[in-house]
């Protein structure tokens, strides 16, 4: 996603999975998160922390990432701040202050972006060292074929060009 920063009017590339969040799809969500640097890991204002909050919020600590607390629906009329606030530093063991957001009317999305820019850092990786990736999803789409998501690690890979042109 090409996204330019309000705050420093600087360009970024942001490079973003959406794993499941159901406990059913636990290799799915590893691997997703063995493609990234940090994780932003969504709380439902009205059901707080479920089971596979903590479980996703154990597999991300486990991959080292940089885990940034977020309470979703905050505008449903059920919805209890102050105890998944409670919960997220209880129950997660997260002491930062969660960031508020209400998907359905965009309230708090520009503040995920920045906090994602600011707390998540890009990825470090050795161009001269031989090609290492990831292959963490792939589907397939009735036009293109066979379309394979691929975390570069380390190494760089040239487009070759087969058909006598350059």
């Amino acid at each position: 996603m090409q996204y330019v920063s309000p705050v420093s009017n600087q360009p970024f590339v942001l490079n973003l999975i959406d794993t499941p969040g159901h406990v059913d799809f636990t290799y799915e969500v590893s691997r997703a998160l063995a493609a990234c640097e940090g994780a932003l890991l969504l709380v439902d204002a009205s059901q707080g922390v479920e089971a596979q909050t903590l479980a996703n919020a154990t597999l991300a600590r486990e991959a080292g990432l940089t885990v940034i607390p977020v309470i979703n629906k905050i505008d449903l009329p059920s919805a209890d701040i102050a105890m998944c606030q409670t919960q997220i530093q209880d129950i997660l063991g997260i002491h930062i202050p969660p960031l508020l957001v209400s998907a359905k009317s965009g309230k708090g999305v520009a503040e995920i972006l920045e906090a994602v820019i600011d707390q998540i850092p890009p990825p470090a990786m050795d161009r001269a060292a031989p090609l290492k990736a990831l292959v963490f999803d792939s589907v397939f789409d009735p036009f293109r074929g066979v379309v394979v998501y691929v975390r570069i690690l380390e190494g760089e890979v040239n487009r070759v060009c087969r058909c006598g042109f350059s």
